[in-house]
């Protein structure tokens, strides 16, 4: 296996397993139960995204390397709170950061790797999500949004963003496991998928190979 590492200011390409736990340590990511056991409770919302959620979609099942936690941005405050058992770290464009109690998060940072503290492995990234007034943004165009309350869905107890939403997000990287994801989770999109996410690609990324098969 080998991985992209952050480096101080630049992205280290191409590091094996060995070299990315030396530099940074172990992932040992939670799965969804796991992650919904540690926020029960919490009094904010939040959905699981990246891979696991497009596996709950239809998606190949495959080993995940990290478990992406998707949270409101203005709830930063309480996801603190509640994680106050745990290190987060600002991971941003190559470098990551404690994010120490009392720090503030700098301008632009959208990311928290989180560990229990340097002896422990990483566990999840939670990834802060823009909204206002009710609404999702998405985070590379302010125009594509959704109401909160139809962000997600619930299965078997564990709140996932929503498939389109999911397939948005992997869109402009399309890398092989995305386009992987997106041929099974294609078969399995609702009509109201469909239309939302054509229509979302015709803004953000109006000559995306997707759009011809939804």
């Amino acid at each position: 296996m080998r991985r992209v590492g952050l480096c101080q200011d630049r992205l280290v390409d191409e590091l094996s397993e060995e070299d990315f736990q030396q530099l940074y340590g172990r992932w040992q990511p939670f799965t969804p139960r796991k992650v919904a056991d540690l926020l029960d409770g919490a009094q904010f919302p939040w959905w699981i995204a990246g891979g696991w959620a497009a596996e709950a979609s239809g998606a190949p099942a495959r080993k995940h390397e990290d478990t992406d936690i998707a949270v409101l941005h203005d709830d930063l405050p309480a996801v603190r709170s509640w994680l106050s058992g745990f290190h987060l770290w600002e991971a941003h464009a190559g470098s990551l950061r404690p994010l120490l109690p009392g720090d503030e998060l700098r301008p632009e940072r959208e990311g928290l790797w989180v560990r229990r503290n340097a002896e422990s492995p990483w566990v999840c990234d939670l990834l802060l999500t823009r909204s206002r007034d009710g609404q999702w943004l998405f985070k590379r165009d302010a125009r594509l949004s959704l109401p909160l309350d139809q962000l997600g869905r619930t299965i078997d107890g564990i709140p996932y963003l929503r498939p389109s939403v999911v397939l948005l997000h992997k869109a402009k990287a399309l890398r092989d496991r995305d386009q992987q994801d997106f041929e099974g989770m294609l078969p399995r999109l609702a009509n109201g998928e469909r239309v939302w996410l054509e229509e979302a690609l015709a803004i953000a990324h109006p000559d995306h190979p997707w759009r011809a098969r939804l």
